[in-house]
């Protein structure tokens, strides 16, 4: 209605502007009207007599001279470049522009709208008008808005696709879930609500309670007046967890975990209630506690035995190595002849024997450790005169004739030591590079910030590479260690020892190329 009310005015201007025959002062400020009206609808205005000869032409102010291609008295046929289109008398013989608003073409690579009118005189009126930055731009959004619809369609289908994804999860989740108003209503449930309780057959979740509760909760107190208190506590924390026990439809008690969130959402207050059924956690919690009961009987039992076996074997083994020294001082005494193979069968008998008592020894030590009953008393000891005091003892009691080297880096002169376990770690330490290895055992001691770090070195026969995962398993022995006498408890012990110090112990080796053991222990 707008254009049509615009194209009026504009026919009205152009029918003034070219009626004028004697312009007079108030005709010529009327035609100047004209021309400001018709600028501001159309930019150019071409008038063809019945034969499309130009009768007159009018140009938008701003327009150059060189881009007036039009000019009074020039006829179509004339083939000059101007913007009406080519075919236009025959457009215009098949009434192609009758009955239209306007009439969209496209000439020289630009787009134009075309309004024609024939006046009572049967002259052709054409406005014109270039549209090629209008269609760009209507372009550019009708792109945008097929854009836009694709955008759409697609986070509309994303969109979809989630929500059908969480009522998927909110509905086959194994929790129970309420999501609540802040009245305590019930907005919504999902399907684990109903395998639990049956159907939820009220809005108001405090009624919901009353009827899917006991009573009485087992650690004291109504049920009802619990759980509101409950919600108070987590209108202040915004969260809580708590344990809670319900009836289920079929009338059993059964245990549950209860977590009850407050959220907020678009100044809405809302909250969200997961109930997990713990009946099946409570039987496993059940059976953990029954058989650690039963593990720690076990433990004392074995313990017990492992201590009294050790003990009884220790009252005959003493024995026999006493009875061994009596017969031995015998035979001095009565001056019997020395017998070199009655010689080997008492030295057998020591040797085994003693190999029997240190097996029990260790046992016991063992035991004591799985029992968690071995004294740790740690006491500050000068690091350079324990392990020198210690290796000339050592070498004493072992009766060794192997050189052991000892190497001194210390910046930290002191050190918290548990001094018999440290001797025990050492004792099977050197006693094992000593046997498994005919040259010089070195032993090198350093201090650093961290701690104290004792190396224990020899040039043995080392550790199979696909043993070395059970080096401190109990009663492990390598395949290359048969034709020597051992426990296999020894380092199962004194990795504990040094455990007991918060310390490591850690072992580099390679077959027949040597072994060496670190340990190190914090300050």
């Amino acid at each position: 209605m707008k254009l049509l009310l615009i194209g009026v005015i504009a026919v009205l201007g152009i029918r003034l502007y070219f009626s004028i025959v004697k312009r007079s002062e108030q005709e010529r400020l009327g035609a100047i009207y004209a021309h400001q009206v018709i600028d501001l609808v159309y930019q150019i205005v071409v008038v063809l007599d019945k034969n499309y000869t130009v009768l007159d032409v009018h140009y938008p102010s701003r327009l150059e001279e060189n881009q007036k291609l039009i000019q009074i008295g020039d006829t179509l046929e004339i083939g000059k470049h101007h913007p009406l289109p080519s075919d236009f008398k025959t457009l215009f013989k098949k009434g192609a522009f009758r009955n239209k608003s306007h009439f969209d073409y496209f000439l020289n690579g630009c787009f134009f709208e075309l309004k024609v009118i024939q006046n009572f005189q049967g002259n052709i009126i054409c406005l014109l008008k270039d549209s090629t930055k209008a269609k760009k731009e209507e372009e550019k959004l009708s792109k945008l808005n097929v854009d836009l619809e694709n955008l759409l369609t697609i986070n509309n289908s994303e969109l979809a696709l989630k929500r059908e994804k969480f009522k998927t999860i909110f509905d086959k989740s194994s929790d129970a879930y309420f999501l609540l108003d802040e009245g305590l209503k019930i907005s919504i449930y999902n399907e684990k609500v109903e395998q639990l309780f049956g159907r939820c057959d009220t809005v108001l979740f405090y009624k919901w309670i009353e009827q899917n509760s006991p009573r009485n909760q087992p650690k004291g107190g109504d049920s009802l007046a619990l759980f509101k208190s409950m919600k108070e506590t987590c209108d202040l924390q915004e969260e809580l967890r708590f344990e809670w026990l319900f009836k289920s439809k079929s009338n059993e008690d059964f245990p549950s975990e209860v977590s009850l969130t407050r959220l907020s959402i678009s100044d809405h207050i809302l909250y969200f209630m997961i109930i997990r059924n713990m009946v099946g956690q409570k039987k496993i919690e059940s059976e953990l506690r029954k058989n650690l009961e039963r593990e720690k009987e076990l433990n004392e039992m074995r313990s017990k035995f492992i201590s009294m076996a050790s003990h009884e074997f220790k009252t005959p083994l003493a024995t026999i190595l006493t009875n061994l020294d009596l017969m031995e001082l015998t035979l001095k005494k009565e001056n019997v002849p020395s017998d070199d193979r009655m010689n080997r069968f008492m030295d057998r008998m020591r040797s085994e024997s003693t190999r029997l008592t240190i097996l029990m020894d260790e046992v016991l030590q063992l035991g004591k450790i799985e029992a968690g009953k071995t004294p740790f008393k740690p006491i500050k000891v000068d690091t350079f005169l324990f392990i020198s005091d210690y290796v000339s003892e050592f070498k004493r009691r072992s009766s060794t004739e192997r050189k052991i080297k000892i190497a001194f880096d210390l910046t930290q002169k002191e050190v918290w030591l548990d001094v018999n376990l440290m001797e025990h770690v050492l004792d099977n330490l050197l006693t094992n590079a000593i046997k498994y290895s005919e040259e010089e055992v070195q032993v090198q001691v350093s201090t650093s910030e961290e701690g104290l770090l004792i190396e224990v070195i020899d040039r043995g026969i080392g550790i199979p590479l696909s043993e070395f995962s059970q080096l401190f398993d109990s009663f492990f022995r390598g395949s290359n260690t048969n034709h020597i006498q051992g426990t296999g408890l020894g380092l199962v012990i004194a990795k504990e020892f040094v455990e007991l110090h918060n310390g490591i112990i850690v072992c580099e080796t390679k077959e027949n190329k040597g072994t060496t053991f670190k340990v190190v222990i914090p300050f």
